[in-house]
């Protein structure tokens, strides 16, 4: 009798709690206070054999006072070194940023800061790329959005190729990078 009892009990018991658990369907969903962002390169199609760009870092101007230390973020930048402009079109794109998380704010700009090792191939000759004073600490795109928080933002940078490199007179060639922005913007939930 003492083991039906006890029997009874725990079957009681097994069944209270499955149904309170069974009763509390609370959907759980993550928000973040922060953006992923994702940072690509890409090239426009070329009339030159080769033009060699050295990526160095990717920042966003996080301050619209450019005089302010902190008004230029640096981002985890994953493909640093030199890469091949004209190879870099359509499909083949190369990513900079890869879903780095920052925080959400306004972006004025963003800015591929760009080494010396950059070179132009024109009729099988090749040539060292002068940059322009203008764009020594690198290629900037004004942006002027606000990120928000619990979105991921892509940013795909296309340098014009034959707009960006200019021959002059006397055999030199220049790199004034002209390039665009196109910024796409995804739900994460």
């Amino acid at each position: 009798m003492i083991f039906f009892r006890t029997y009874k009990t725990f079957i009681y018991s097994v069944f209270f709690l499955f149904l309170m658990s069974s009763c509390s369907k609370e959907e759980i969903t993550e928000t973040y206070e922060n953006s992923l962002v994702s940072v690509k390169l890409i090239g426009t199609q070329s009339l030159f054999s080769k033009v060699n760009i050295e990526v160095l870092d990717v920042q966003f101007k996080v301050l619209e006072d450019e005089t302010n230390p902190n008004a230029w973020v640096s981002l985890n930048t994953i493909n640093r070194g030199v890469h091949d402009l004209t190879s870099l079109t359509e499909d083949h794109i190369m990513p900079l940023v890869d879903f780095q998380e920052v925080p959400s704010g306004f972006i004025y700009s963003i800015k591929i800061v760009l080494g010396d090792q950059n070179t132009v191939t024109k009729n099988g000759i090749e040539y060292v790329l002068d940059i322009s004073s203008e764009f020594q600490n690198g290629s900037e795109n004004i942006i002027e959005k606000q990120l928000n928080p619990n979105m991921l933002y892509e940013f795909v940078v296309e340098f014009e190729i034959d707009k960006s490199v200019l021959f002059t007179l006397n055999g030199n060639a220049n790199f004034n990078p002209k390039m665009n922005t196109v910024m796409r913007r995804f739900q994460l939930n």
